[in-house]
């Protein structure tokens, strides 16, 4: 009897294996907690960019990832400007700000082609934002992704939230500022608050005051005028370039692929934005320009009295002749033709070009 009852459990273990054999096996994992880094996800109309892909929380790659689609976070509604292509400037090889030195050099490199302004990069789930997001209303919108793995596949709704900023279209990394350098015996001399910002809001320093104005549709220059407190412009000649040692400091001409000096300007014509290039942030002096204004250019220079920023702000005068000692730092995000006018707290000679 026992002989029996062995056979016959002997038999249901083995009918308990093979039915187990015929169950179907998962394959690796995929979570339904992929997320990304950032929430939101920030980018700026025009303006290229790629931001880290998914978290993939313990899933199983390979990934395949794809839009499935980009909603306006309040009402819920496709944003259709996300699926509309636009033709940019794309680069077919590598910018190099060094070697590309030349309009037919740069132009060998890149060319036209109709892009997405968003478009996730497949195996990582990278995003990446064009020049076409130029398209895209300001606004939030909820971001919805398919993901394919070797379990199988999962539908991710507002993965995300993507956030469109107006760009800045220029930036200051510092305040501009000039200090006195004298002829005779070239000592320094800086006054109070010399370096410091008055109101930024207004681009304005304690000896220097910007105004920039972009046209759009422009070719891709930066026309840099000077001009002393009562407007008078000077020759753009007058901005040379600042001695260091055996050779000279960077000037907006260092990052630029061609420069003009006329009577009243200097002009950067630039390969792309952002200019200067970011390949000059880890650069020596990174993108600080440097001039000096020679004092037989220089009649006055005026220098702080009252200072309480941003509301009051008053002058002396200096009534020597200097050299002036020029600095400032600009980015500019968006491609066009930018005007920079830069008033100097200093008399322009009378007759002097």
């Amino acid at each position: 009897m026992k002989r029996i009852y062995k056979a016959a459990l002997s038999c249901v273990l083995l009918a308990m294996l093979v039915l187990a054999g015929c169950k179907k096996v998962d394959v690796g994992y995929l979570s339904d907690n992929i997320r990304y880094g950032s929430n939101p996800v920030v980018a700026e109309r025009g303006v290229f960019k790629i931001v880290t892909g998914i978290i993939p929380d313990n899933s199983t790659p390979p990934f395949k990832i794809t839009i499935l689609d980009v909603r306006n976070k309040a009402t819920g509604q496709r944003e259709e400007s996300f699926f509309k292509p636009s033709e940019i400037t794309v680069w077919k090889e590598k910018y190099d700000p060094k070697t590309d030195t030349t309009l037919a050099l740069i132009d060998a490199k890149r060319t036209k082609e109709m892009r997405l302004p968003l478009q996730v990069i497949e195996k990582s789930g990278q995003l990446m934002f064009t020049q076409a997001t130029e398209g895209v209303p300001v606004g939030e919108y909820l971001l919805d992704l398919k993901i394919e793995n070797p379990n199988g596949t999962k539908e991710y709704k507002g993965i995300t939230t993507i956030k469109i900023n107006d760009p800045l279209l220029y930036e200051h990394v510092n305040a501009p500022y000039f200090i006195l350098v004298d002829p005779k015996d070239g000592s320094s001399k800086r006054y109070p608050h010399d370096v410091d910002w008055f109101d930024i809001s207004k681009q304005q320093s304690a000896n220097m005051t910007f105004k920039v104005t972009r046209d759009a549709n422009g070719p891709n220059q930066v026309i840099l005028k000077v001009y002393d407190k009562n407007g008078a412009v000077f020759p753009g000649k007058a901005l040379e370039r600042r001695p260091n040692g055996d050779s000279f400091l960077n000037t907006m001409a260092t990052f630029a692929y061609k420069t003009t000096v006329t009577e009243n300007s200097v002009i950067h014509d630039y390969a792309q934005a952002r200019f200067p290039d970011v390949y000059w942030d880890s650069q020596t002096n990174n993108i600080l320009c440097y001039y000096r204004i020679y004092d037989k250019y220089i009649e006055s220079v005026d220098y702080v009295d009252t200072w309480d920023p941003p509301y009051k702000i008053t002058y002396k005068t200096d009534p020597k002749s200097y050299i002036l000692q020029m600095r400032f730092g600009m980015k500019f995000n968006l491609p066009g033709t930018y005007l920079v006018e830069m008033h100097l707290t200093a008399t322009k000679k009378a007759g002097v070009n």
